[in-house]
């Protein structure tokens, strides 16, 4: 399903020092009490310039999974850059009791919103494909699937407030 690693906090102090757009953001995530509603994620989120190189050299991936890469976890949230290989997704999932924004550092990620039947089973009801800069805020109790559809590679940083505890993963409608 996916590959989860915790970063080493001297790699994460490391980035933090390079890259003021991040620090900043681990800055204002920690003074955000209580924790922050999806719409000042999303705000906070659309106004970061990350430098995508400098984590892409920090952050660990996998051919056979995508891998999360947790960069900072409190009580309140989880901060977690995520890189995905072509033809990689989620299963479809909730987020059972977290909020969850995401912005896309580089590649296009695409979510499928699903709604259940009367059996209990997932039905694709849309679809989006984000762009570079674009930020997915998803509140319980979306259901939902984040793939990368293309040829190249994917990053996005996401952020759970409180973090993700649990999710619930459901089956495809037939």
């Amino acid at each position: 399903m996916a590959d989860s690693r915790i970063l080493n906090q001297e790699v994460v102090a490391d980035l933090r020092a390079s890259d003021s757009e991040l620090d900043s953001l681990i800055v204002w995530l920690d003074e955000q009490t209580p924790r922050p509603g999806l719409e000042n994620l999303g705000e906070r989120l659309s106004d970061l310039s990350i430098d995508v190189g400098e984590l892409r050299s920090k952050i660990a991936s996998n051919q056979n999974e995508y891998c999360r890469n947790i960069l900072a976890r409190t009580d309140a949230y989880e901060l977690i850059a995520i890189l995905w290989t072509p033809g990689q997704d989620t299963p479809i999932h909730d987020h059972r009791g977290s909020d969850c924004a995401f912005v896309i550092l580089d590649g296009l990620s695409t979510e499928t919103i699903y709604e259940l039947d009367q059996s209990g089973r997932a039905l694709p009801v849309s679809r989006r494909i984000y762009q570079p800069g674009e930020v997915c805020a998803a509140d319980e109790p979306d259901i939902h699937r984040i793939s990368n559809d293309t040829d190249s590679e994917l990053l996005n940083l996401h952020v759970y407030t409180p973090p993700l505890g649990g999710f619930r993963m459901y089956d495809a409608a037939e």
